[in-house]
This record gives C-alpha cells, structure tokens and sequence, in this order.
C-alpha cells in the first residue's frame, strides 16, 4: 500500500540556496527548519520534493489510531505522526487508510504495546 501523504521536514537552512529552490520550499510550506509541512504523494509534488532532495527529509504521514491524549484538538508530533481530533478519527483512517505497516516504534517499545496499537489500527479497518 503507498501512503496517500508525506510529512516533510526543512533539515537545513534555506539561506545560502538558489532563490528558485527558495520559492519552491515556501509554496511548500517549508519556511521554518525542522517544522513538519504535509505534502500529497502525487507524481507533480514528488517532482518538486525530488529538486529538494539535499535540503529535506521525507517521510509517510503515519495516522495514530486514537487521538492525542493529551490534547483535544488535531496533533501533527514532530515525528510525522498525526493524531486525529477523536470525532474525526474513523473517517481519516477510512480515507487515508490503514498506515500502520509503516509505524516506526521505538527500540524500547514492549512488544505487548505494539500489538495493543496495531490491533486498534485493525479494528478500525473491519467495519
């Protein structure tokens, strides 16, 4: 399954570049480094992260398979993972689908805690 979106980071400053490499990360949403910006996966937007390709880091938008708890409002964490506000959070994942094949967890998560929240993800997806 291909993810529908990246989440793309700005890894080094803008200054010093070419001013049309400038532009190109503004209309991005790339202004300030290390700040996530969503970008769709489509062929016309991967041309234009590919002439960044020095400058950014790209990744799958990973969609969390309950909300933020400690925030009652959509969340993007700076690793890419968005947590849905919890009223939206089935119709995202029925819309962007199931990203959990791409959840990069930590070395020291407890594999009882992997399986708890892929098996959230997976109940989202038999409905």
């Amino acid at each position: 399954m291909t993810n529908k979106l990246w989440c793309v980071k700005l890894i080094k400053p803008l200054k010093g570049n070419r001013l049309p490499i400038q532009e190109l990360c503004t209309e991005l949403g790339l202004t300030v480094q290390y700040k996530p910006a969503i970008v769709p996966n489509t062929s016309h937007f991967n041309s234009q992260l590919h002439k960044l390709k020095n400058i950014i880091h790209v990744q799958p938008l990973i969609i969390a398979p309950n909300p933020y708890p400690y925030a009652d409002h959509p969340f993007l964490a700076p690793n890419g993972v968005f947590y849905p506000s919890a009223d939206k959070l089935e119709t995202i994942n029925k819309k962007y689908g199931n990203t959990s094949g791409v959840i990069d967890f930590p070395g020291t998560t407890h594999p009882t805690v992997k399986r708890d929240i892929l098996d959230k993800y997976q109940t989202l997806f038999e409905k």
